[in-house]
């Protein structure tokens, strides 16, 4: 393996299992085994505040059918272990937009428009990638890969995705995660928010180094997300750098807001030039008539 990409991760203790028969999993194995294999319990964790994060590596959904009957999600965090939540990835999620700026939903959803991302499917940060195993609007009742520690993937006869990931110690510890029932054209969505990814983190690195002469450090080099043979090239952002991109979000919101206020003092008379102009201007900016 690349020791000195394993170096530069600087993991710590890895809190997940590490013998061999721990090394691969899937939705039934995960229900199975954490509640019959009395092995397992040294790497559990029970934490209904979870969120993602840097270091969770996959989750899984149970809100339909809660191991033990009472715990909706778990999530394979490499310093954690195996964290067991009460509440579902839902929450996970929304614990980590709330953590991570970069996270927020209307930031996101703007940035899969101006990347032409029909399908949002991904929550995407600087060389960071949540990527959800089904569209989501609204709500997150998925599960979750995040493809910065994955090396690769393939998707077996339609009815199975397994992503491997990266070398994780310097014996080559390397974890696999199935889902089953991908899309059909996971291939093609992945390799979309890859590209979206490469793109606004190109952005992001440019900003920091010309804005703040700081040069920031990818993690994991050797993932997915900078393997071009997985990228399907967009017709990106129409803006060529951070700060245009961060002003159109800011424009955008700040509407949003207006159109809130105007609507909230619709029926009084003295606003209703006020409310006139501002509704027009934003049917402008969301229609680009």
């Amino acid at each position: 393996m690349n020791v000195s990409a394993y170096k530069q991760r600087n993991l710590g203790i890895i809190s997940l299992p590490t013998d061999i028969e721990y090394r691969n999993w899937s939705k039934d194995l995960t229900k199975r085994r954490i509640e019959n294999d009395s092995q397992l319990a040294q790497y559990i964790k029970y934490d209904n505040k979870y969120r993602l994060n840097k270091n969770t590596l996959a989750v899984y959904e149970f809100k339909q059918n809660p191991i033990l009957g009472k715990y909706k999600a778990v999530a394979f965090d490499l310093n954690r272990g195996i964290v067991l939540s009460q509440k579902s990835t839902h929450a996970m999620m929304q614990g980590l937009m709330r953590h991570a700026v970069q996270c927020d939903m209307i930031w996101q959803r703007m940035l899969a428009r101006e990347a032409g991302v029909d399908i949002y499917q991904g929550i995407v940060m600087y060389n960071v990638l949540y990527f959800s195993m089904h569209a989501f609007s609204g709500n997150f009742f998925t599960d979750w890969i995040c493809l910065h520690w994955i090396k690769d993937f393939h998707v077996k006869r339609h009815d199975q995705a397994i992503f491997n990931s990266i070398a994780l110690n310097e014996n080559g510890l390397v974890y696999n995660f199935a889902f089953d029932s991908p899309k059909p054209n996971l291939t093609k969505i992945i390799g979309q928010y890859l590209f979206h990814n490469h793109y606004y983190s190109d952005l992001y690195y440019q900003h920091m180094l010309q804005e703040n002469n700081l040069r920031v450090t990818a993690i994991n080099s050797d993932s997915i997300l900078h393997n071009s043979n997985y990228y399907v090239q967009l017709d990106l952002y129409a803006v060529d750098s951070f700060k245009k991109l961060a002003d159109k979000f800011y424009n955008h919101v700040l509407n949003l807001h207006l159109l809130t206020i105007v609507k909230e003092f619709k029926p009084l008379d003295y606003l209703h030039r006020e409310h006139h102009f501002f509704t027009k201007q934003i049917i402008k900016i969301r229609y680009n008539r």
